[in-house]
């Protein structure tokens, strides 16, 4: 196993290099407990100046190699020749671009990566406060889908991060030799072993875990960063707990609840109109409410509501935390009404919504969309595959915190997205294509809003891309429209954007497909 593994990443990391950059001055890099900033002198070599809220700062060098864009060496800036990263004097460190992601990956004398700082637009505060968030994530979805450091490694013991390490792979179907796994992940209902490992494709992000794994199993103890964790380590070992299987409308209903994931099952197609249309289901029910028109209370305690809409009725979950809405394979959800949300977030926190194809079966007009927020916080789109005929993919309203990952916004009638009044909403590795017909990115006084290897393409030529009274950031994306808009508005600090005329133009397929789980 530890072969055929190490012939894959050398094999991947072969192709990574070729997308090497070099770094910028002023760039700024998050290793989950410090963002440094970069200053690069005339030669290229460069100097990292960290900053954190509680453990000061430190620096060190990276030192340029000659000949080789986006390679360099570690180096100290104190004459004792300490560094306060993992890593050694004269390590190789690597600037990779990939996938939308933007990462240095320092590297063992046998090339495993051991280390990686992030690029960031986000000052430190916002980078903290966005950490905390990730972290309370499902340990699962972590090791598959977020690139790991160590301060969050430091949580796990090390038998813990060999079930990790060898989790990315049975997530996958490895066939294990050693029986103690096989034991284990044959407890798992999700593992299903493949005939031929050497079939298995490992994206980019799991296959530097790995690495980053393994080097963590092989540093002491002493020198570890270790965090008192256990109720985060505990959910890699334990089965997830409040997670509610559902096949039917009526069952996803009476499934809604704080704290709890509801999964579709496989193949599982929800029409939520079917119920939603029913009075006797939401009108005097205790948790529920049958209105004209939602509106924000101000309350505590979660509210399931069917919504008048102008053809029929909507779903709206009020004052919902913790809920995860997530699909198994090829599972999704619609709704009917052309004026409505497939689903609509008010003053939400902590909801999650992945895997999942949504959309409506009839074009809309005028009002609604796919996915609605307003208020709230820390709303998380994974993995999805949002379509028309929804008037927007996604309209947000005075929230904090919306994030889409991996996520397809298309066909809609519209456009693509309306932002108003939020803070912290950030795209990464998104494609938005086929949405027309009128503005297509709408942002109004809104803060931070950032797309990461994000690509538009394909979308109505005559509609401006972005109309914004702000500026937005995008980092590592591919933009094909005649018609930018607000591009004054546009922030590109590291400049590796793509721009094309041509709205008819449709890129390759991404190497590691974005969206649900479907065939």
């Amino acid at each position: 196993m530890i072969r055929l593994v190490a012939i894959l990443i050398t094999f991947h990391f072969s192709l990574i290099t070729s997308l090497s950059q070099t770094i910028n001055s002023g760039s700024r890099w998050w290793d989950g407990q410090r963002l440094y900033t970069a200053s690069v002198d005339d030669e290229g070599n460069v100097r990292m100046d960290g900053e954190s809220e509680d453990m000061g700062g430190d620096s060190f060098l990276l030192n340029k190699v000659d000949g080789q864009d986006g390679h360099y060496t570690l180096a100290s800036t104190n004459s004792h020749g300490w560094i306060f990263i993992r890593g050694e004097l004269g390590w190789r460190v690597e600037y990779i671009r990939q996938d939308g992601m933007n990462f240095l990956a320092v590297r063992k004398p046998n090339g495993d990566c051991c280390y990686t700082l992030t690029l960031t637009p986000d000052n430190l505060k916002n980078c903290v406060a966005q950490q905390k968030i990730i972290d309370q994530r499902e340990v699962s979805w972590m090791i598959q889908n977020y690139l790991l450091d160590t301060r969050y490694l430091g949580r796990f013991s090390k038998p813990q991060l060999r079930l990790m390490r060898n989790e990315i792979l049975a997530r996958h179907g490895w066939k294990f030799q050693s029986k103690d796994l096989q034991d284990h992940f044959g407890q798992q209902s999700w593992y299903k072993p493949v005939a031929d490992n050497n079939s298995i494709h490992l994206s980019l992000i799991e296959m530097t875990n790995i690495q980053l794994l393994k080097s963590e199993e092989a540093v002491d103890d002493d020198d570890r960063v270790r965090y008192e964790n256990t109720e985060v380590a505990e959910k890699m070992v334990e089965p997830v707990e409040g997670v509610i299987t559902v096949t039917t409308e009526e069952q996803f209903i009476n499934a809604l609840g704080n704290d709890r994931t509801i999964e579709l099952d496989a193949d599982v197609h929800l029409n939520l109109s079917r119920i939603l249309e029913r009075e006797e289901v939401f009108s005097g029910v205790p948790g529920r409410a049958w209105v004209t028109i939602a509106k924000r209370d101000g309350g505590d305690q979660p509210v399931i509501i069917s919504e008048y809409t102008n053809d029929g009725q909507q779903l709206v979950l009020r004052n919902f935390r913790g809920l995860t809405i997530r699909g198994k394979h090829n599972a999704s959800i619609e709704v009917n009404p052309r004026y409505s949300f497939c689903l609509s977030f008010m003053d939400c926190e902590g909801c999650i919504v992945e895997n999942l194809t949504i959309g409506h079966t009839e074009g809309g007009y005028c009002d609604g969309g796919v996915i609605g927020v307003e208020g709230g916080s820390r709303i998380f789109v994974n993995n999805c595959d949002l379509y028309g005929c929804g008037t927007y993919g996604v309209v947000a309203r005075d929230t904090w915190e919306l994030s889409l990952y991996k996520t397809n916004i298309h066909d809609c009638t519209y456009g693509i997205m309306e932002l108003y009044g939020s803070e912290s909403v950030k795209f990464l590795q998104c494609d938005f294509f086929n949405n027309r017909e009128y503005e297509l990115i709408t942002i109004r006084g809104c803060e931070d809003v950032e797309f990461y290897g994000c690509r538009f393409f394909a979308n109505w030529a005559d509609a401006p891309l972005f109309v914004s009274d702000d500026n937005f950031t995008l980092i590592g994306c591919e933009i094909y429209h005649p018609i930018l808009g607000a591009q004054a508005r546009i922030v590109a600090p590291e400049h590796d954007n793509k721009f094309g005329d041509d709205a008819s133009f449709i890129p390759e397929p991404r190497k590691d497909p974005i969206g649900p789980d479907i065939e």
